[in-house]
């Protein structure tokens, strides 16, 4: 039996209870191996034999950076959405999903839970007023109501998106920090279903959001995208697509006050030719610093919580980049199915969000036996503050 319900999850909680009760007296890993398991959100747990090893955390409880699978504070309100069914190798995309909350007050995210067993490729969850994008909860063609994931972010917000075929994944920010969402709100993602097997395939996604007290809530967050769309993968060769987004300026332009952003949480997107994808500060004390530095595809989630999270104060901007190993004899562009991606989201503390894109490349060289190839990055920023 599935759970079908916009209310309270008193279910994943007493889950989460259980499988922490013993959290104190757990066996723990070498801080090293908690750090790798981390990577892909498992605890850690010594085998018979002292070894670490890595294990997925159940419904309702996250890893922690001591290897633990810890329970996910502040109180979950779950759904589960429609059915999708995909035949052997068949893709699924251009439908969408909603859930209306009838929530009268402001809530305030502090975590995303998300459960699938779809084989959803990717997802990407927005919140706008429930006046818009109107009919029915439940799967229907994007179109249909003509939504658009950057118009609904502008129009509301974004909540989350979800790492590259990951059945399972926690977005989870520091203590006090929150997405806000306000009253008479409608969740609203894509669907893009990839089914690789040789088996039809019915499954369903389950949606939970860990919201906390407006008191507890100390630092409102923003979401940033950063975007390298004009892929040009070449054939049996190692490449590298990198821009550097100059962000100060247009910081500055939009909000009239100096630039400055604290990262709270980031998400490498990639597609299964992806080896490597990484965020590096420009300018300022931390010129040079990598923020992120993510190795190899593997199905996994792949979210990031920095905790502490990293003052960017006196950086310009930032450095952004995927690596790709293409085996196959033609180019690979950016896109669903066969195709490739090269993206970032995160959040951050901030005076205004941020998308930004490469829709050009302009130039190559070599790096040894990579091909690096670059192109300028384009800011579109939109003040965020009160909201």
């Amino acid at each position: 039996m599935r759970l079908r319900s916009s209310s309270i999850s008193l279910v994943l909680v007493a889950l989460a209870m259980v499988s922490c009760s013993s959290e104190e007296d757990a066996p723990r890993c070498a801080a090293d191996d908690a750090q790798r398991c981390l990577v892909n959100q498992q605890g850690c747990t010594p085998d018979a034999e002292g070894a670490a090893e890595c294990v997925p955390c159940t419904s309702g409880t996250r890893a922690n950076a001591e290897g633990l699978c810890a329970r996910i504070p502040g109180t979950a309100q779950t759904h589960d959405f429609d059915e999708v069914v995909s035949e052997p190798g068949q893709e699924l995309s251009g439908l969408c999903r909603s859930w209306t909350l009838d929530n009268d007050e402001e809530l305030w995210v502090h975590a995303v839970e998300l459960e699938q067993d779809e084989a959803s490729h990717h997802s990407n969850w927005t919140f706008v007023p429930d006046t818009l994008y109107l009919g029915p909860d439940g799967t229907w063609p994007c179109a249909e109501r003509d939504y658009h994931q950057l118009q609904a972010a502008v129009a509301g917000g974004v909540l989350y998106a979800q790492s590259t075929q990951a059945a399972r994944e926690v977005q989870l920010f520091p203590e006090g920090a929150a997405v806000r969402i306000p009253p008479r709100s409608r969740i609203i993602s894509d669907i893009h279903v990839l089914n690789a097997t040789p088996e039809t395939v019915r499954g369903h996604a389950r949606l939970s959001i860990y919201t906390i007290p407006r008191e507890d809530v100390t630092i409102v967050l923003t979401p940033f995208h950063i975007d390298y769309h004009a892929l040009t993968i070449p054939p049996r060769a190692t490449s590298r697509f990198v821009t550097t987004c100059d962000l100060a300026s247009d910081f500055e332009a939009a909000t009239e006050r100096p630039f400055h952003i604290r990262l709270f949480y980031s998400l490498p997107h990639t597609h299964e030719l992806g080896t490597r994808v990484f965020l590096q500060a420009i300018g300022g004390p931390r010129d040079g610093e990598m923020l992120v530095d993510v190795r190899g595809y593997n199905g996994e989630a792949r979210g990031l919580l920095y905790e502490p999270p990293v003052d960017l104060a006196g950086i310009t901007g930032l450095r952004f980049g995927c690596e790709f190993e293409n085996p196959r004899a033609e180019e690979v562009g950016w896109g669903i199915g066969d195709q490739e991606m090269c993206e970032m989201l995160g959040f951050v503390e901030s005076a205004a969000a941020f998308e930004s894109r490469v829709a050009e490349t302009t130039s190559m060289r070599m790096d040894g036996d990579v091909q690096e190839f670059s192109g300028e990055c384009s800011n579109f920023v939109i003040p965020w503050e009160g909201r």
